[in-house]
């Protein structure tokens, strides 16, 4: 599939939709601390540096595709530039942070040179190794490179790629989504999986786990809210893992932006964590 709306860098439409949403309590302040993340980032993925960095850490995307090869970003060589981000990022957005979240920051910036680069290296091999709060600002200091050099490359094709991270940045899904393509009708409409790293997306299978690849459809079960009849928890009995999905084909769904409403379904995640149920790829509220 080609990048899609709201996909690698366009930052804009996610900040769009993130101002737009009237959101119940429990979700009021991470939408708002996510449409400070947006501005931050949509502003610095103009910088030239940025631009720069981005480009070369797309550059061997092509040909590692031909020899499938992934992830396909040059994650190594965007080691350094995130790092560079830190500072930038955690002045400008620190005192719209909650308060561990904003010590965290304070806590990182504290550090090296050497010892921020060292966490953002743990953190392109696997963003588990960090603390969670740590993780998020790296996270956000990363979007703007990470994102423009996904969207410089071309994603590969189911045939080429139905693994259980993003083929681009090599991260765990955020959250799934089924849409209505052209085409599609005997074959059913496709699902893909979301990066929350480079907002990337790829294709995977509608009844399979994306946690731990159990594809018994017996053992995945849906469980849907009222308040928004096109988002859902897909639930792996086999692992106890989660996914919350967005079905684009429901009425309503017109204008969701995965990325965002995932934020603004707070509640869904509320629900599943009391159930016992975790997940891989965290949103920006930090669950």
């Amino acid at each position: 599939m080609k990048h899609p709306s709201a996909g690698p860098g366009d930052f804009e439409r996610r900040l769009e939709r993130a101002r737009s949403i009237e959101a119940a309590d429990a979700a009021a302040q991470p939408l708002a601390f996510l449409v400070r993340v947006l501005t931050h980032q949509l502003r610095r993925s103009a910088e030239p540096a940025v631009r720069e960095a981005a480009a070369r850490t797309a550059e061997d995307a092509l040909p590692n595709r031909l020899v499938q090869q992934y992830p396909l970003l040059d994650l190594t060589s965007a080691a350094a530039p995130i790092a560079g981000e830190t500072q930038a990022a955690v002045e400008e957005l620190g005192d719209a942070a909650p308060g561990p979240l904003r010590e965290a920051g304070l806590s990182l910036v504290a550090r090296s040179e050497m010892e921020q680069r060292e966490l953002v290296e743990a953190w392109l091999d696997d963003t588990s190794l960090l603390d969670p709060r740590l993780a998020l600002w790296i996270r956000v200091t990363a979007g703007p490179i990470l994102e423009l050099a996904a969207a410089r490359s071309e994603p590969p094709e189911k045939e080429e790629w139905t693994g259980l991270a993003c083929p681009l940045c090599g991260d765990a899904p955020q959250c799934s989504v089924i849409v209505e393509e052209s085409g599609a009708f005997l074959q059913g409409s496709p699902r893909y999986l979301v990066c929350g790293r480079c907002a990337g997306w790829w294709d995977f299978p509608r009844a399979k786990c994306p946690t731990c690849g159990e594809d018994d459809s017996r053992k995945i079960s849906p469980y849907a809210a009222e308040d928004w009849p096109w988002a859902r928890i897909d639930v792996c009995e086999a692992c106890r893992g989660y996914i919350k999905t967005f079905d684009l084909r429901e009425k309503g769904a017109m204008k969701v932006v995965p990325l965002v409403d995932d934020v603004a379904t707070l509640a869904l995640d509320v629900w599943a964590h009391e159930q016992g149920l975790t997940r891989q790829g965290l949103s920006l509220a930090g669950v």
